[in-house]
């Protein structure tokens, strides 16, 4: 009996206050997007950071006199050099792959390049250098320093791609940053609200309730328990947003920026996403408990 009673005298409070538990799912919600979307951008920020790391960033185009085993000298001295992270010799064979491969992925017709021959491409070297703040810098010296090198014809440094793409992350740090924490203070200012608001809604029913003898516990539990449905019900949206719209928002984002990147790309796991939950419930509970105000003694006699 006790249980159905309270079931009604939540379904009434509800409907009397739908406004309330509309505005406190909507900020549960927010503050679910801010939460999960403060960790899922951290990961996409270090994502493309990594991504700068393991990118080529020097290219050297060797001359054609240059054979193989030439090739593999220079390519050992270069990995002797301590800001060197990994060298690659590529055969011209292997270019022209490569290339046909990139066209035919960009929807071009591999036929275009029937005509071209592997003797059109020369050897040349991809060097990584290791993962440092001052990337482009290194990569800059480190191909000032090929140039004069006996066999090597031109040196590509990639600066332009690399500076492009670091002032990416940052600014991916910085606006990340100034977004979330203003969706935070926003969701914040709507539980406030919502607090305040509960807490007038309820003064006189919790005030009738103690006349009539109900304990503080039985008084405060119908509002902890709808407005931990509300922020269950916000949190579980935010959630489930997350989960569907995350992905193809950074795919969408990776390809505007020209970051080339492959999957799978950052998510919430399942711990994650039931710890999430957990919280919001337990905040939930707690706005509902504590927005249910009891008369002082003297107003009880």
């Amino acid at each position: 009996m006790k249980a159905v009673w309270l079931g009604r005298h939540i379904r009434r409070q509800v409907e009397a206050h739908r406004w309330i538990v509309l505005a406190a799912s909507a900020a549960f919600c927010l503050l679910a997007l801010v939460v999960g979307g403060a960790r899922l951008g951290a990961r996409t920020v270090s994502r493309w950071g990594a991504f700068v790391g393991q990118n080529i960033h020097v290219i050297v185009y060797l001359a054609d006199d240059v054979d193989r085993d030439r090739t593999q000298d220079l390519a050992e001295l270069l990995r002797r050099v301590p800001t060197v992270a990994q060298v690659t010799a590529i055969e011209p064979a292997s270019a022209l792959a490569r290339l046909t491969a990139s066209a035919t992925a960009f929807g071009v017709d591999g036929k275009a390049f029937d005509g071209l021959e592997p003797a059109y491409f020369p050897r040349s070297l991809e060097v990584s250098l290791a993962p440092a703040a001052d990337l482009s810098a290194r990569a800059n010296d480190l191909a000032k320093r090929l140039r004069p090198v006996p066999g090597v014809v031109q040196v590509d440094a990639m600066g332009s791609g690399l500076d492009r793409l670091s002032v990416w992350v940052k600014l991916g740090r910085k606006l990340g940053a100034v977004v979330l924490a203003a969706l935070a203070l926003v969701s914040l200012g709507i539980l406030v609200a919502v607090f305040l608001r509960s807490r007038t809604a309820v003064a006189r029913r919790a005030a009738v309730l103690v006349q009539l003898g109900e304990t503080a516990s039985g008084i405060r539990l119908p509002a902890s328990l709808w407005m931990a449905a509300a922020a269950a019900v916000g949190g579980g949206v935010g959630a489930l947003a997350l989960s569907l719209g995350w992905q193809p928002f950074v795919s969408r984002l990776e390809r505007n920026l020209g970051i080339v990147s492959a999957p799978p790309f950052p998510s919430l796991d399942r711990a994650e996403i039931a710890t999430g939950f957990a919280l919001v419930l337990l905040v939930g509970l707690a706005m509902g408990y504590f927005a249910t105000p009891l008369p002082r003694t003297q107003d009880r006699a």
